[in-house]
């Protein structure tokens, strides 16, 4: 009996296995989004997520989209997507985006976005032909002097020479609000050129690695490259935080603004690790926004402000209080920290001493009330602190 108990066992242990590699194979999978956009929304893309949090790209806007035909946008996103907005014209006066699109997880969606922002969405083909093959990617970061109108990459794979893009000056980046310009190109590449003003001006060849890069062009035309975010590059800070006693399980949810760069995969982000008083995590030192969070994300604070690179310490009294500090605030002490214990009554002394302890009949009440009154004092000093603590 025994023995069919543990084959049992064994057996829905594997199919447990079976399905949670079923669960990470579904994770990993991905499917086209393609989307028409109104005329006027120039270099549209697409910001995706799923019901639980996770989202598909790292920053807002998202990804750009590729085009497909006159209008019409494609792009590939994990097959957990559920929701899209898209957006266009970042980076100038005119950026506008359609409300949160509900799309079915797992399915090739076709989005038709009207004048009025309004979007129609079907799971059926609306052109003829098929969506490019997906190709992997990375991001290209440059960051070029302020006389070149435009910025574009050119990228190859040496010594075969195999062009990543159909014709120079290649692939045209666009500018974001920090002032970098990105693109995309494939991960085959090994060799880039960053060229600016219709490709009149440009770097020499760039060796590289196939993974997110940052460059940084000056006037001469020299460069610096890093495969880090050089803005980011700061050590990691602490933020501490104090909740309201009815808060359980606090998170911390942070971000860069205005970039929108997320220091962690889903909301409520990371769970907080308890420190005496203060609830405290470790987080990237480039993020300049936090929001803390509690009862699985159902309790908040609102966007805090905080500064680059700095610890902080934020006290929430309820979800629209909180004080932001970059140093440990000084408690307020409690009267039992604050004054000095009340000296003990002494029974007045008489002539006779021998009249007045209790193995010969003598009253004690005088010393009762003394003891009572510094129990007393020293309850209320102990309430208070409770008291202190559960604000």
């Amino acid at each position: 009996m025994k023995k069919t108990i543990a084959i049992l066992i064994a057996l829905m242990l594997m199919v447990s296995c079976l399905s949670l590699t079923a669960f990470a194979a579904e994770d990993s999978e991905i499917v086209p989004v393609v989307v028409k956009v109104p005329e006027g929304w120039d270099a549209p893309n697409l910001w995706a997520w799923a019901d639980d949090g996770r989202n598909a790209f790292a920053a807002w806007p998202g990804d750009p989209m590729e085009e497909l035909a006159e209008g019409w946008y494609y792009i590939w996103v994990p097959s957990f997507v559920q929701n899209v907005i898209v957006n266009a014209n970042q980076g100038t006066d005119a950026a506008i985006q359609t409300d949160g699109i509900v799309v079915e997880a797992g399915k090739e969606v076709w989005i038709t976005v009207a004048e009025d922002k309004t979007a129609e969405v079907s799971y059926e083909a609306q052109l003829r032909g098929e969506i490019p093959a997906y190709v992997e990617k990375f991001v290209v970061h440059a960051y070029v002097p302020l006389s070149w109108k435009t910025v574009n990459m050119w990228a190859w794979s040496a010594p075969d020479g195999t062009n990543a893009f159909e014709a120079w000056p290649g692939e045209a980046l666009v500018e974001g609000e920090d002032g970098w310009f990105t693109g995309k190109a494939p991960t085959w590449v090994n060799s880039l050129i960053i060229n600016g003003n219709e490709g009149t001006v440009q770097t020499e060849d760039i060796t590289i690695e196939g993974k997110e890069l940052w460059i940084t062009v000056y006037e001469d035309l020299t460069y610096e490259l890093s495969y880090e975010d050089p803005n980011k590059a700061v050590p990691n800070i602490t933020v501490h935080a104090q909740v309201p006693a009815d808060w359980s399980a606090p998170s911390c949810w942070a971000w860069s603004a205005p970039d929108g760069t997320n220091a962690f995969t889903s909301w409520p982000g990371e769970a907080l690790t308890q420190d005496g008083d203060w609830y405290t995590i470790e987080v990237p030192g480039w993020i300049n926004s936090v929001i803390i969070n509690a009862n699985e994300g159902s309790v908040q604070t609102a966007d805090l402000s905080v500064e680059a690179g700095k610890d902080v310490w934020v006290v929430v009294t309820d979800p629209e209080n909180a004080t932001v500090s970059y140093g440990e605030p000084a408690t307020q002490a409690t009267p039992s920290e604050t004054e000095e214990p009340a000296p003990e009554t002494e029974a007045p002394t008489t002539e006779a001493p021998a009249e007045t302890p209790a193995e010969e009949g003598g009253s004690n009440t005088g010393a009762i009330i003394g003891v009572v009154a510094a129990v007393a004092v020293i309850g209320g000093g102990a309430a208070l602190v409770m008291k202190k603590k559960k604000k």
